[in-house]
């Protein structure tokens, strides 16, 4: 036997069974191999009994029954207790002081910081954790190596602990350790898998080349193997009485440790997350927040993210591991199954409607909760934008909501559904889902993109429908397209959107077009992009939409601004799942919004603008924000002049010459006092619902101290709906559940733990304070947790049936979008007009100039 060898261990790293030389302080215990069937059990060696024992060379600490805990605790100095046993599972592994939770017993023991032949655990899993503990502290990783079972019950008898170095090193190596290579280290396959993998990876490329791609080959996974020393530090415990001893235990290393601190996260049996820090990641996750915030907001509670006792890279892996447990049964079955759940239980009212194809798979997808159907139905129908929007799932299924305006003006959601592909095919199935949802009311007005495939379905599911375009997209592509025009002709711009812009009826358009075409000639052309503008411009210029409602939009800034919002909530790698998840957030939000703008037009005041009683009798019957664009409205009454115009007419001049959002012209009103009717050619009231400038300018004149009654639009006021709170919403208590609770108090104690630490490790002295105490709350705690434990009933739990579930689902295939490539910068006009190619003076070529041409060397 050689001079290096640890006592008690053979070369082979086997024990010796039935050996005379028994191991110092092992008790006369013998020790069986714990990698072959000892002789004395069978009379022929090498014939193995069933179930005997089982190899787990490759078992990693944290692929055992639990993952391993590593809590970071204040350091409690006790003396070792008379007897070597132990209670629990080690919490923390600086902490001596261990409270047996989930199960255990509610008693406090003091232990030895290190483990010692002898020492004994009520639990394997103790024992793990106790000699994880231990390796925290001195600075190495954990595995869980061979065990033994019984050949009765099938139950283990001995369980080996060993060093994650324990492997014997490579053979071309000497024996020595092997030095880390920084550069790309190739995965560990055999010599034959990696001849066979780089064959693939010819045959790939070779393939991409004659199909004359420029695509690079796959890429193989770089990975960094451990170091192996054949590292003999290990413990051994046995099942004895009922408890599990230590009967072997090798301290010694034969490698550097860690020591530093900090660096023992990165250890992989450290690198778990306590059971209630999982529970708070989770609920991070659930809000969409990344990884790198997440560690953090850790960092917070722990002070510092040195001290944080696991990685980003291990929260990244925890998250994915949700999200893999949340649709391991199949993502669009488990949104049915939630969707099903959502009716049943909280909203009896909602509606979700669902098409496959022949394999099953799914296409289309929408749903609309019981108060957005309500709503709709009672006040909202009257206006509703509609666009789709990608980057929402990982199916790249675009995701197309319909957007309603409640009566404070504020963005609410009538209906949302998934398409597979956007086409009118598609859209037809969706707008009638939508119609079967809302008992065939379609609605008055709808404004969308430019889309071929929804003004076609719009035309087939909505006929009575008004249909606007967006303004804002079809300015942006002329602004694209016809940007070298505008750039090379100053002024152009200005007349462009003062036609659109300042003319009040199609008649006045048409007058206007003509006019600016016969001024800039180069708009006429039947080529040009401005032709195609006045084709279409019955479907976006204002004047052909100035008697709709379409209260204060021109585009579908609705859907635009509720999709970037959306995108904060959702993220376009996660499932369908996740997204339906973070919608009910989101609908839950828009809810609580309209609960604060309730209180405010309810229970706040605001000081007036001016004296005048209309405006008064303005804050009392619209909400509150509707009273804001009121008041905007009414602020501008100073800037017009009043002239008489005839009987029951009058004119407005601007005094200073111009007036946001009126501009230049003068405006003509027609006011009957005695009747109570007044109409303004600008015709705000029918486009937007509330009264403009002019006529309220005319009341101030006349003398009109109230808004008449048909001027005042019930969407607009605290009336629009009627009382509506959902059941789940009613029923459920405003308090915190006691998850969140526990979550909540152990955040809190973290963080008031970590100051006290950083106070107390400041002297000797008043760390021994703070273990005193520590000790003393500990037992106090252990009494609490067994009296409550004592008092708590056993209910019995009722046995319920599922509901009948539909036919399940299978998860889309990866939809191909038409989208628009992606634009990093805006362009400016100039930009756009193409550059000219400069011709070579010598050679006359254009791929080169004069300066580098060969032929000028000739």
């Amino acid at each position: 036997m050689s001079t290096n060898q640890e006592p008690g261990i053979s070369r082979t790293g086997r024990f010796p069974v039935g050996s005379s030389d028994q191991v110092p302080g092992t008790h006369g215990v013998d020790f069986l191999d714990l990698n072959e069937v000892p002789f004395d059990i069978n009379e022929e060696p090498g014939i193995l009994p069933p179930n005997y024992f089982t190899q787990l060379l490759d078992e990693a600490i944290d692929e055992s029954p639990q993952p391993p805990v590593n809590t970071h605790a204040p350091v409690v100095n006790v003396e070792p207790a008379a007897t070597n046993t132990y209670t629990g599972p080690f919490v923390a592994p600086t902490d001596t002081t261990s409270i047996a939770q989930d199960g255990n017993e509610d008693e406090a023991s003091s232990q030895p910081n290190d483990p010692h032949v002898g020492m004994r655990y009520d639990t394997l899993e103790g024992a793990k954790e106790h000699y994880n503990a231990h390796a925290a502290r001195k600075g190495f990783s954990v595995k869980v190596n061979s065990n033994r079972r019984s050949t009765i019950t099938g139950e283990k008898q001995k369980q080996q602990f060993t060093c994650n170095k324990f492997r014997r090193p490579r053979k071309d190596d000497g024996g020595a350790e092997l030095q880390v290579d920084v550069g790309p280290i190739p995965d560990s396959v055999s010599e034959d898998e990696a001849d066979i993998e780089n064959a693939e990876l010819a045959s790939v490329v070779a393939d991409l080349a004659a199909q004359g791609r420029k695509e690079k080959a796959p890429k193989k996974r770089k990975r960094e193997n451990i170091v192996h020393t054949f590292c003999k530090a290990q413990m051994v415990v046995k099942l004895i009485d009922g408890r599990w001893e230590v009967i072997h235990f090798v301290p010694e290393h034969n490698h550097p440790l860690i020591h530093k601190p900090s660096l023992t996260k990165y250890l992989r049996s450290h690198q778990g997350m306590p059971k209630e820090e999982k529970e708070f990641v989770k609920n991070l996750h659930n809000t969409n927040l990344t990884a790198g915030k997440m560690i953090e907001i850790m960092s917070e509670f722990y002070g510092s993210e040195l001290l944080v006792p696991y990685t980003t890279k291990t929260i990244t892996n925890y998250c994915a591991t949700l999200t893999r447990e949340e649709t391991k049964d199949g993502d669009l079955a488990k949104v049915v199954s939630y969707f099903v759940e959502l009716k049943e239980e909280k909203d009896p009212d909602f509606y979700f409607r669902l098409k496959l194809d022949d394999e099953d798979r799914v296409e289309n997808i929408f749903w609309v909760d019981g108060a957005a159907r309500k709503a709709y139905a009672e006040a909202y129908h009257d206006c509703v934008s509609f666009d789709a929007t990608y980057l929402t799932n990982k199916y790249s299924m675009p995701f197309a909501p319909f957007i309603g305006i409640n009566k404070h003006g504020q963005s609410i959601m009538l209906g949302c559904g998934f398409v597979k592909q956007e086409l009118a095919t598609s859209y037809d199935w969706l707008f009638e889902s939508f119609l079967i949802a809302m008992n065939g009311l379609a609605p008055d007005n709808i404004i969308t993109d430019q889309d071929g495939a929804m003004a076609v379905s719009i035309g087939r599911l909505f006929p009575s429908s008004v249909h606007r375009n967006c303004r804002w997209h079809i300015m942006q592509n002329a602004q694209l397209k016809c940007g070298p025009t505008l750039g090379r002709n100053p002024g152009l711009a200005e007349d462009f959107n003062d036609c659109i812009d300042f003319s009040f009826s199609p008649e006045e358009f048409e007058a206007k077009w003509a006019l600016f075409v016969g001024k800039w000639p180069v708009v006429g052309g039947a080529n040009s992009y401005f032709t195609t503008l006045y084709a279409n411009r019955a479907k976006w210029v204002p004047c052909y939409f100035k008697h709709r409602f379409f209260p204060f939009l021109q585009s579908t800034q609705r859907s635009e601004g509720f999709n970037a919002i959306l995108k904060r909530y959702t993220n376009p790698n996660k499932s369908i799942l996740h997204f339906v998840k973070q919608y009910e957030k989101l609908q839950t939000h828009v809810l609580v919004k309209e609960g604060g703008n309730d209180y405010r037009t309810d229970c706040l005041e605001l000081r007036p603008w001016s004296p005048f009683p209309v405006e008064e009798h303005a804050f009392k019957v619209y909400c509150r924000d509707i009273y804001l664009r009121f008041r905007n409205e009414f602020e501008l009454i100073g800037r017009y002049n009043v002239l008489p115009f005839g009987c029951n007419f009058y004119k407005l001049e601007p005094n200073r010459g111009w007036c946001a959002k009126y501009g230049t012209r003068t405006y003509l009103v027609t006011a009957n006092k005695e009747e109570g009717t007044y109409y303004c050619e600008c015709s705000k009231m029918d486009r937007d619902g509330i009264l403009c400038c002019h006529i309220l300018k005319i009341f101030t004149h006349l003398g009109v101290d109230e808004i008449p009654d048909r001027y005042i639009l019930k969407r607009w006021t605290q009336g629009a709906l009627s009382g509506y709170v959902p059941a789940a919403v009613a029923e459920q208590p405003d308090v915190m559940p006691p998850e969140s609770q526990v979550q909540l108090r152990h955040a809190n104690l973290n963080m008031g733990f970590t100051k006290l630490a950083r106070i107390a490790s400041r002297t000797d002295a008043a760390t021994a304070i703070v273990n005193k105490h520590l000790r003393a709350v500990a037992t106090e705690i252990s009494h609490l947790n067994k009296s409550l434990k004592k008092k708590k009933p056993v209910s019995a739990v009722p046995s319920t049936s599922a509901p009948d579930q539909p036919t399940k689902p299978r998860d889309p295939a990866k939809t191909t979008t038409k989208g628009r490539t992606k634009v990093h910068r805006t362009v400016s006009a100039l930009e756009l007009h193409p550059k000219k190619k400069v011709q070579c003076h010598t050679c006359g070529s254009f791929e080169h100039n004069s300066a580098t041409c060969k032929l000028r060397f000739l």
